[in-house]
């Protein structure tokens, strides 16, 4: 059965065209209008979030540094947006291909797996966290696992011996390049991440402790 495409575009002219289509599309479909507050709260962001990335495309004409650092911080704002919102389609859609096609989205095949599926949980992936080029980013990169479908993100500033008190930041369809906004510079902080696969999520990975600056 297919599902929404989460590989989205690098291009931010492409992103955009996608991201209006699919908040045009899912506020139009019939099919997507009982909608949780989370989700509702997602399309909100997704709202405000094309009309920040057109801004911050328009003003990186110029081709300031600064300027292009931060609409490329905004694209990926976008896209972490998009994936949350491509889950609600999915859990609203339960497998209709009809109401997959309503969202906007495009739209891949799910393969079938080429090896005998295993029963065991991943292990836990090697994580790297570094500076991003804007204060306040992290970027995190959790080593790519063979079998795994994707990978979970969480983060604190408090105690990382406390597994409590990590937050989860995101799941995404790669562990690579994963761009943590928003931290107050000075701030210690630290991630974790674990692989989902066929046997479910596996194990977390250590943490990595960086101050955002």
């Amino acid at each position: 059965m297919p599902k929404p495409k989460t590989a989205f575009p690098r291009n931010v002219l492409e992103l955009l065209t996608l991201a209006r289509r699919v908040k045009e599309s899912v506020f139009n479909s019939p099919h997507y209008q009982q909608r949780s507050a989370e989700f509702e709260q997602d399309l909100q962001r997704l709202s405000e979030g094309v009309d920040r990335l057109q801004k911050a495309r328009d003003e990186s004409q110029t081709r300031d540094t600064l300027k292009i650092a931060f609409r490329d911080k905004t694209r990926d704002e976008v896209c972490v947006i998009l994936g949350r919102i491509a889950k609600h389609v999915e859990l609203a859609a339960r497998s209709d291909l009809a109401v997959l096609q309503s969202s906007g989205f495009e739209l891949i095949a799910q393969m079938k797996a080429k090896r005998p599926l295993s029963s065991q949980p991943l292990p836990a992936p090697a994580l790297t966290v570094k500076h991003g080029r804007v204060s306040g980013t992290l970027i995190a990169n959790a080593k790519p696992v063979p079998g795994a479908a994707s990978y979970e993100f969480r983060i604190t500033d408090s105690d990382p011996t406390i597994s409590e008190n990590f937050s989860p930041f995101g799941t995404f369809a790669h562990g690579t390049h994963i761009t943590i906004p928003d931290r107050t510079p000075g701030r210690t902080y630290s991630v974790i991440a674990r692989c989902i696969g066929t046997a479910g999520p596996g194990a977390w990975s250590s943490p990595f402790t960086l101050m955002s600056l």
